[in-house]
């Protein structure tokens, strides 16, 4: 017995290719799989690698600033002439310039401290340092800047930071990770007044410097050590459960 179309049950019109929804990539072009993968290893493997090179070459180029000169003239008026014609005076300079510029500046960093071991070493910085400081734009930045080197190196790695808290910035609701740098009191309401210096990420260097009432930021047990690791990784080593008090005083 036949049976017309009309009779014919039902068919899906979108098909089952369609109903089991795309192939995944790995699937459709095992090239395009292996490279995404290679591809995402690669960044991986680099974006640290940059990061690293970036800043030896910007410590390089501050180390090196005033003594790539000096450098250069020893090379051309001393070097190049013994050397004679065993080896060209720009692969010398390309190679032999740069040691030398960053020895300068090492020879120069030691005889500045070996001075300072010394009476009249002490004697010399510190008239050094008096002529500087009766310079009207030059004592300000250099008195700020020593300033800032002593609180670094108390200890070393922000040994000059007092305690990590979180603070209410840059708006109300969102907490940001602060490192004390003092304590003060305000005369004027009696309130005590905390110094707190607000890294950026992923450089911590610079920041915001705020002052919050004690009563309004939330102190950590975190060491200064590891706020300044959760600051450098973006929040990638901070630790699974926060441990921080409330502020006693809401943030109007």
């Amino acid at each position: 017995m036949s049976t017309s179309p009309s009779q014919l049950p039902p068919t899906d019109s979108t098909g089952s290719d369609q109903k089991s929804g795309p192939l995944p990539l790995r699937q459709r072009s095992p090239i395009l799989a292996h490279l995404r993968s290679v591809l995402i290893t690669g960044l991986i493997t680099a974006i640290p690698l940059f990061i690293t090179l970036y800043i030896l070459t910007f410590l390089y180029n501050l180390v090196t600033n005033f003594t790539q000169r000096p450098a250069n003239w020893i090379v051309d008026r001393v070097l190049a002439p013994m050397a004679g014609n065993s080896i060209s005076p720009e692969n010398l300079k390309w190679f032999v310039t740069p040691a030398l510029a960053v020895l300068i500046s090492v020879i120069i960093v030691y005889v500045l401290g070996l001075l300072g071991t010394f009476l009249v070493g002490r004697r010399l910085l510190a008239a050094l340092e008096h002529f500087i400081s009766n310079l009207p734009l030059i004592k300000g930045i250099y008195g700020t800047t020593k300033q800032v080197i002593a609180v670094f190196r108390q200890g070393g790695g922000g040994g000059g930071f007092q305690r990590v808290v979180l603070a209410e910035f840059p708006g109300k609701g969102t907490w940001t990770i602060a490192f004390v740098t003092n304590t003060i009191v305000d005369d004027a309401t009696g309130d005590r007044m905390v110094c707190c210096f607000i890294p950026m990420t992923p450089n911590p260097t610079s920041g915001f410097f705020q002052m919050f009432k004690e009563s309004q930021v939330r102190n950590t047990e975190w060491s200064v050590d590891t706020g300044i690791k959760i600051v450098l990784s973006g929040g990638l080593l901070a630790p699974p459960h926060l441990d921080a008090e409330k502020p006693t005083q809401a943030i109007k």
